[in-house]
């Protein structure tokens, strides 16, 4: 009542003190009646008891700041104000009032309580209001729980005002970053592109980076532009389908990954002319060019690929990898053209490779063509022998001669023999002088192939081979060429000379039984001889041979043969003959006992 009724000591600031202190421990409904009816008291001091965890009296701790904020001026106002919004966001956990209030008195400390709290808010932050009450703030100090929390949400419209801001007051690499990618992402490129054309402290770098990972390429593109990371800007365009610029960014980057990359990007596209530029510069990397043969093939465009190749062939650093893989390429898709390109380019490929593709293609003139430029001279053979379509005569017989081993020769005889046999005599004639020629009469004996080589058996006839002189005496025979087979004999000894005689002493011809006879003379084989003349009535023949034997009882026994045959010229020829051998006493009876004495007048 003291204090309350009008009494001298109503306004003394001790009693008023000690009624509220005293109401707010032990009359707490009484508290704000107090408060709104007393003006002289400690207000701060009175509120932060009544709002302490003992007492919890908010609403009236809140009444006294407003009150007081009211009363008071300057930085003491502000104050109250400030200690107000607390009580709001921190004890009654209102955040409308809080905001009505902060309009009210509109300070950008309370402002800034207040942005706090919003931003903190749970279950969810009030992002966009917390965004605004710092800007009214124009309070950047919390920069980074802003930009968190608004990307977090997604609000990327409100956090461009945001940073503005916060640019204007402070000067953190992360504000202009954040400020670049907020504004791609809502897709104002005109500012963005505005502010890093001017000196900024952004790291355009990571945020080019980060906008090419989610896909913002228009954003992309420009960031990547301004710091000339062509790499980048190449993909970029690429994404944007602008590949005659991707192309250009590639050409300033000149680096073989981004070729690679915007290749792939044309060809998927069917820009194959541009494709083409960038295989250019990609197929003079030997180690890159079987992954860029490989993505033509499989996107089914080997024409594309071969104009591409034959592009690079003209080119100064072309190396052997491009006119190989243009090689494997003919094989496959464009044959015809195969071969000249091998005969133009063979010494700068890599022949076995272009081997391993035309043998699988089954293009075997081309094989054999490799594989005699690169002196594989037994495989071109080879080939040949085994593939009879890529068998080319002058080309058979240049590389046959140079094989090094030796069972191809016989092989090449066997081939001919069998596909080619009218040209038999030359590859021996070629291959003469690397022929064992017992093993190749055997060969062609077994292949009843003698009289083809006739050529080749008289050429070599002059070594005197036992195998090779009974061979030639075989085809004489079997041609009924008695002359030959006569000069044979004469001139090459080293046969079986009583097995030939054998074998033709029945001939049908006169003139091979006389070769018999002869032969039989020859071996001394006198009475054969004799007997195969007489029986042939080859009378001179006998005679010469009973001559020659010095046998006094052939002589005579042949003397009596004439007798008995009545032949008296053939008697009076072998008395003249046989002079030395006939015993005059023989003679003479003979003569008178048959009534040639007349002949036997020369003897």
């Amino acid at each position: 009542r003291i204090v309350l009724q009008g009494s001298d000591f109503s306004n003394n600031k001790n009693l008023q003190n000690l009624l509220i202190l005293t109401a707010i421990r032990a009359n707490k409904e009484k508290v704000m009646e107090y408060i709104n009816r007393l003006d002289n008291f400690d207000g701060p001091d009175i509120a932060k008891i009544a709002a302490s965890e003992a007492n919890e009296l908010f609403e009236e701790a809140l009444t006294i700041y407003i009150k007081f904020g009211k009363a008071t001026q300057g930085e003491e106002q502000l104050s109250h104000h400030v200690a107000a919004v607390e009580v709001l966001v921190d004890k009654i956990h209102d955040l409308e009032r809080a905001k009505e209030f902060a309009e009210r008195v509109n300070a950008p400390e309370v402002w800034s309580k207040l942005a706090k709290a919003q931003l903190t808010a749970s279950p969810e932050p009030l992002v966009t209001e917390a965004i605004n009450a710092y800007i009214k703030a124009n309070d950047p100090s919390e920069f980074q729980a802003v930009i968190d929390a608004a990307e977090a949400a997604g609000n990327f419209e409100d956090l461009v005002g945001f940073l503005k801001m916060a640019r204007k007051l402070v000067k953190e690499s992360a504000v202009d970053t954040q400020l670049i990618y907020a504004l791609a992402q809502v897709r104002k490129l005109a500012e963005l592109e505005e502010i890093i054309s001017v000196p900024n402290v952004a790291k355009i770098d990571q945020i080019g980076e980060r906008c090419f990972t989610e896909g913002l390429f228009e954003a992309a593109k420009l960031l990547f532009a301004n710091i000339n990371n062509n790499a980048k800007l190449a993909l970029c365009y690429i994404n944007l389908s602008m590949f005659r610029e991707a192309v250009d960014a590639a050409t300033k980057a000149n680096s073989v990954s981004t070729w690679k990359e915007v290749n792939v990007a044309c060809l998927k596209a069917e820009e194959f002319r541009l494709a083409n530029i960038c295989g250019l510069h990609i197929i003079v990397h030997p180690d890159h060019l079987e992954e860029l043969v490989a993505r033509y093939e499989n996107a089914g465009r080997a024409e594309e690929l071969m104009q591409l190749m034959e592009q690079g062939l003209g080119m100064d650093n072309a190396h052997a990898g491009i006119f190989t893989e243009l090689g494997v390429l003919y094989s496959k898709y464009l044959p015809e053209k195969l071969m000249e390109h091998i005969k133009i380019f063979h010494s700068r490929m890599n022949v076995v490779k272009l081997l391993r593709a035309c043998e699988k293609a089954q293009m075997w003139t081309e094989t054999v063509y490799l594989y005699k430029e690169d002196g594989q001279d037994d495989s071109a053979v080879r080939i040949m022998v085994e593939h009879p379509a890529a068998f080319a005569h002058d080309l058979f017989l240049d590389c046959v001669q140079k094989v090094r081993n030796p069972e191809v020769h016989y092989k090449a005889i066997s081939f001919y023999h069998s596909h080619h046999p009218m040209q038999l005599g030359r590859v021996l004639q070629v291959l003469t002088a690397h022929l064992d020629h017992a093993r190749v009469v055997h060969l062609l004996r077994k292949s009843d192939a003698l009289p083809l080589a006739l050529d080749y058996l008289k050429a070599v006839q002059k070594e005197d081979l036992s195998v090779v002189n009974e061979a030639l005496n075989e085809i004489f025979i079997a041609e009924e060429d008695f002359e030959s087979l006569r000069v044979s004999i004469d001139e090459f000894k080293n046969f079986d000379q009583i097995f030939l005689a054998q074998k033709v002493e029945k001939h049908e011809l006169l003139e091979f039984r006389r070769v018999a006879a002869y032969i039989y003379k020859n071996n001394k084989r006198w009475a054969q001889s004799v007997q195969l003349s007489k029986d042939d009535r080859m009378y001179k023949d006998a005679i010469d041979t009973a001559a020659e034997s010095g046998d006094v009882e052939l002589a005579e026994e042949l003397l009596r043969f004439f007798v008995t045959a009545q032949d008296r010229a053939s008697f009076s020829a072998t008395l003249y003959t046989c002079y030395d051998l006939i015993r005059p006493d023989a003679a003479i009876e003979l003569a008178w006992r048959n009534g040639y004495t007349d002949f036997a007048m020369p003897y």
